[in-house]
């Protein structure tokens, strides 16, 4: 019964592209301004649900009102339109069936051949069929448009009256009491919705009465409500809100002017009425043609589940601050240790132009890169080090046979020295030249793993003194031009610390090395399918019980999800563990969880420090979110992000500890409501996360996790 309460409710919220059910029992509610029109469009929403469940169509669109919310426009037009009889609710029946099936063709057709929404256009055909059916009978009367102006509201500008009911006119309702209660709920839904719905009528009032010298009431409203559901689309719901939504805003009006006045000019003959037709049209236009732009960078579409503008716009910046440089493959440093990078992308010595993009590796001790006079090749320290594989593949090119050089001279002859080239797959290659003779342990076509010691450093080819080269490159032609390609996931020396670097390029004169893997880490953060864990914790003074269990979704995604309505997804990437996002509960030991372990390298260093984003929506609940939301559009006012650190062991300790300060800071006035937050988690060497902490204002919590045992 409560799934079918809901499937009713998301179809009312569905017509403005909100996911709130609360939204769509408003929505319904401004419906019954009008008793008959809000009893029509129920019935169209119920009448369509019914059918979608005894049909057995999926479950979950149901719910969501995919299937009920071209019934219900078409039930409440009916009502506007026509005098309801018995006879006449025969016949609405009739084409609410034939809207059904109309939306669940047409979803189809334009998901799989252009991967369209299908919007309203179902209602909008069913309707002019409806129109053109009725003609055979006069005992259907037709009404007519018809708004009512109430006296009491006569204070009101005829600006925002022609706003008002602009909004009531979306449900078909013809007051502007009905057009002030969804303005309201659009403003408590969505800030940018809200903001975008002002400014597309605001442009599209300005130009309607600039294009037409003598323009009607009825023209400025029809072009409206188009213009204020076309801002809905393509201002943050069906493409992600940004600077230039307000550029889609203003064309799209245009837009819809243009439709608007050509389809009233073609349907007048046929007494069909314009509606939502211009909106469907610019919307569907404008996304698929989107589509075919070779940079997608700016203005990009939807490419997950909506949920509100703001929700659309936090989870796509979360993925491009934080996996947007991430490549379809991990590479690593080739090297043991820490080295120096003696020349990098774009060097002053040989990394040039088609082969700029390459690292020449040494390793320093003191300052120095050899011991003793440093007068022959034994004296350096990277001479004969062991080189390794950046990744998994195949050898496709092999050259062992170059004699080391004697310190300051060179080999132009055979410029690469021994060199060995590896096929990654996917066309992408690595040469790491200046081998030591004979060290290479593989031969063309052998496979190789990722780590897997594949030579030594030497000083062959034109190399004056030992150092590894590598690239990257397309192809398997000796000293090919280098390739642009990040490493995945490295350590930085800065002073006496280390900073993790994701999908970066290490540069000239610094000191890297990888991340060298520790089991306690690995397996803590090693979360399974089925895996259970009861999580004891104190939450502001309340000692409280949680549950959580990892599940996977219908796309592979893997998450946790407790027993409170609380879920965090996983991103486990080899030497990285990521928790990419929370929805859900935030008064849960999983949310304060997700804030402690955003990202944890599974290598530990007492010295190690790292940095990662949060979006705002997971991280500031306050007044001042909703209110930066207003400019989202413009200029993001928020940002979120923590400073991570292992805390040094003590002598004897047992457990690693994460330290995590998180900084919720604004830019501008919002400078004045910045707030701070503490995390804290614990790793025993049994690879068991033992416990975690995190305080900030008004929040405090100490929790304790163990394996539930069967």
């Amino acid at each position: 019964m409560s799934k079918s309460i809901d499937s009713i409710l998301y179809s009312y919220a569905q017509i403005f592209f909100s996911n709130r059910k609360w939204f769509g029992a408003i929505a319904m509610f401004s419906t019954f301004i009008v008793p008959q029109i809000g009893i029509m469009g129920l019935g169209g929403v119920m009448l369509s649900n019914l059918l979608a469940y005894l049909l057995k169509f999926d479950k979950d669109k149901i719910e969501a009102g995919y299937y009920g919310f071209n019934g219900l426009l078409f039930g409440a037009s009916a009502a506007y339109f026509f005098e309801i009889t018995p006879f006449l609710i025969f016949i609405i029946i009739l084409f609410i069936i034939i809207c059904f099936f109309m939306s669940a063709a047409l979803e189809h057709l334009l998901a799989n051949l252009f991967n369209l929404p299908g919007l309203s256009l179902p209602f909008i055909i069913t309707l002019y069929i409806f129109f053109v059916f009725t003609t055979n009978y006069n005992t259907i009367f037709f009404k007519g448009l018809n708004f009512e102006d109430y006296q009491f509201l006569s204070f009101i500008p005829d600006f925002i009256k022609i706003y008002l009911k602009s909004f009531s006119l979306i449900l078909f309702q013809s007051s502007l009491i009905s057009g002030f209660i969804l303005a309201v709920a659009v403003l408590l839904f969505s800030r940018v919705h809200f903001v975008n719905s002002v400014l597309a009528f605001t442009f599209n009032y300005f130009f309607v009465n600039l294009i037409f010298p003598e323009v009607s009431t009825d023209l400025l409203i029809l072009t409206s409500f188009n213009s204020i559901l076309t801002a809905f689309a393509l201002g943050g719901s069906l493409v992600i809100v940004s600077r230039k939504s307000i550029f889609l805003i203003i064309l799209s009006s245009l837009m819809i002017i243009v439709f608007a006045g050509f389809f009233s000019k073609l349907l007048v003959n046929y007494l069909l009425p314009v509606l939502v037709l211009p909106f469907n049209f610019v919307v569907l236009s404008t996304i698929y043609s989107l589509k075919f732009r070779k940079d997608q960078t700016d203005m990009v579409l939807l490419y997950f589940k909506p949920g509100s503008p703001e929700e659309n716009y936090y989870y796509h910046d979360n993925r491009k601050n934080r996996f947007a440089k991430f490549k379809f493959v991990f590479p690593e440093l080739p090297i043991f240790g820490e080295w120096k990078i003696s020349q990098g992308v774009d060097g002053k010595i040989t990394h040039k132009e088609s082969w700029k993009h390459a690292w020449d590796f040494v390793i320093t001790e003191g300052g120095k890169e050899y011991k003793t006079d440093g007068m022959q090749v034994e004296d350096y320290y990277c001479f004969d080090t062991p080189v390794v594989s950046p990744m998994d593949g195949e050898v496709a090119r092999v050259i062992d046979n170059v004699d080391d050089n004697k310190i300051g001279e060179i080999n132009h002859k055979q410029n690469w020295g021994n060199t060995i080239i590896i096929d990654h797959g996917e066309g992408l290659f690595s040469s790491l030249s200046h081998l030591k003779l004979n060290s290479i342990k593989f031969d063309k076509g052998d496979s190789v793993k990722k780590g897997e010691i594949i030579a030594h450093c030497g000083n062959s080819g034109r190399s004056p003194q030992p150092h590894l080269h590598f690239q990257f490159q397309l192809t398997d032609k000796l000293g090919d031009k280098t390739f642009e390609f990040p490493i995945s996931h490295f350590l930085e020396k800065d002073d006496s610390k280390f900073v993790l670097k994701s999908f970066d390029y290490p540069e000239e004169n610094t000191f890297v090395r990888n991340i060298e893997t520790h089991k306690a880490l690995k397996k803590a953060f090693d979360f399974q399918l089925g895996d259970e864990f009861i999580v004891e914790y104190n939450f502001n003074g309340e000692e409280k019980s949680e549950k959580w269990e990892v599940d996977v979704d219908m796309l592979n995604n893997v998450f946790i999800q407790t027993d409170n309505d609380a879920k965090v997804f996983l991103y486990p990437r080899e030497k990285v563990f990521y928790l990419t996002h929370f929805i859900g509960n935030k008064k849960s030991a999983l949310y304060y969880f997700y804030l402690s372990a955003l990202s944890v390298p599974l290598g530990y260093l007492d010295n190690l420090e790292w940095q990662d984003k949060y979006p705002i929506s997971t991280t500031v609940n306050s007044f001042v979110k909703y209110l930066s939301e207003l400019t989202l559009m413009f200029a993001p006012s928020l940002k979120s992000y923590a400073d991570f650190k292992f805390e040094k062991r003590i002598n004897g300790s047992k457990s690693f500890i994460i330290k995590n300060h998180l900084v919720n800071e604004g830019r501008g006035l919002y400078k004045l409501f910045g707030e701070e937050g503490n995390g804290e988690v614990e790793i025993n060497f049994d690879g068991e996360i033992k416990s975690f902490s995190f305080k900030k204002k008004n929040s405090n919590i100490t929790a304790k996790i163990k394996i539930k045992e069967d």
